[in-house]
């Protein structure tokens, strides 16, 4: 069984901060651990997917038809494989996993470009390039996503069928699947092949694992193919666990930090693994919040930022994803609190004091100075959407 150890010795029961259990309203679905909602939807095991949230969709006449769309062009797109790259990142193998840090540009003092420099909030194109995966695993998300959102309100199994077809080729099939783990992600050429910081990128990974939970029922995927799958997100649960990057991550005091809990959680619950998942949420009041997080609901690292409006927003989303995974243990993080009261309720407060004048946000900001409003009030919404648990705003998209 993979165990997750906090350092330096610090517990929730160390500290007295104690998540409460969760206290749900009668007749509300219930998610089980490893088992998520599948109980209370037919069969569907999702943990951030809420049923009552995809049934609104599927209610939805133009939710519907946006979703089947989607769908339908999905259905028509390519197969993705790491292995797709022209040729193979120095030092990894066809089947790793590769790409560079978003804001780490070729230096123009230099010949060669490298080693490349950072020019922060400013994202270099090339890291979507065909030569690394970024781009690849974020179509293969959204493809499966939208296939298996198709399946879900149309019933047609031409979704779910093509969505199996694209987790065999990334996840199964031993000449094109990808590798467990991120050691080449968020590489700097000239500087070092990957970074702590890439494990970021998994945020794709967390959609894939809500996806092929709704369509489990179908069959499109084997009972075989499933336990398969399941062992590689059990794989790279260990590979954040145990690896010098992940050990790093863990070790992040930012957005980072807290993304990194969401995703160990959630790919254990999905490998089976709940001890591991619930020592991530049982630890989070102390490790997470209480060290990042000041008085007023401030992320003081995430205001550093060039765009602390939409840092500010992530981390708490982090956070907010987490929580929901900790319904499936049972573990109240909404409400938790820590001695001096701060809790993510504190966060959500100070956020939603600018959420309807974002013209108002008293740090320096890019997208502000550059009168993306709509930007930044999207990111507000967002973030509100994770709170407002019983409810589904915007159809599909607002599916986190």
């Amino acid at each position: 069984m993979l165990l997750f150890a906090m350092p330096a010795g610090l517990s929730a029961q160390e500290s007295g901060a104690k998540v409460p259990a969760l206290v749900l309203a009668d007749g509300a679905p219930r998610c089980r651990g490893s088992a998520g909602y599948a109980a209370d939807f037919e069969g569907r095991r999702t943990f951030l997917w809420r049923p009552q949230w995809l049934e609104s969709i599927r209610q939805d006449p133009a939710a519907v038809k946006a979703v089947t769309d989607a769908g339908d062009k999905a259905i028509g797109g390519p197969l993705y494989s790491v292995t797709d790259k022209p040729q193979p990142v120095p030092g990894a193998s066809p089947n790793e996993y590769a790409s560079i840090g978003p804001y780490w540009w070729p230096d123009p003092k230099k010949a060669d470009g490298t080693p490349y420099i950072r020019r922060d909030g400013e994202v270099n194109p090339q890291r979507n390039g065909p030569e690394f995966d970024k781009d690849r695993l974020r179509n293969l998300a959204r493809d499966v996503r939208a296939l298996s959102l198709a399946a879900y309100v149309s019933g047609d199994e031409r979704y779910s069928s093509r969505a199996a077809e694209l987790v065999r080729r990334w996840f199964l099939d031993p000449a094109t699947r990808m590798s467990p783990n991120m050691n080449f992600a968020q590489g700097i050429p000239g500087r070092v092949d990957g970074r702590a910081e890439g494990i970021i990128e998994a945020s794709d990974l967390a959609t894939i694992a809500e996806a092929v939970g709704l369509i489990e029922p179908t069959g499109a995927l084997s009972r075989e193919e499933l336990a398969g799958l399941r062992q590689w997100y059990a794989d790279f649960a260990m590979w954040m666990a145990t690896s010098e990057n992940g050990e790093a991550e863990m070790l992040k005091t930012n957005n980072h930090g807290v993304f990194y809990d969401f995703y160990l959680a959630q790919f254990a619950l999905f490998a089976g693994l709940e001890g591991t998942a619930r020592s991530v949420v049982d630890s989070f009041l102390d490790f997470r919040l209480g060290a990042q997080m000041d008085r007023q609901g401030r992320f003081i690292e995430e205001l550093k930022r060039t765009r602390s409006w939409h840092y500010s927003h992530f981390v708490v989303i982090g956070a907010a994803k987490l929580a929901t995974i900790g319904e499936c243990l049972d573990r109240d993080l909404w409400n938790s609190q820590l001695s001096d009261g701060r809790s993510l309720q504190t966060a959500r407060s100070f956020l939603l004091r600018y959420a309807g004048n974002p013209e108002s946000w008293p740090f320096s900001d890019i997208d502000l100075s550059g009168g993306k409003l709509g930007r930044m009030r999207l990111t507000a919404m967002q973030t509100e959407q994770l709170f407002e648990r019983e409810s589904l705003s915007g159809g599909a998209d607002a599916l986190p």
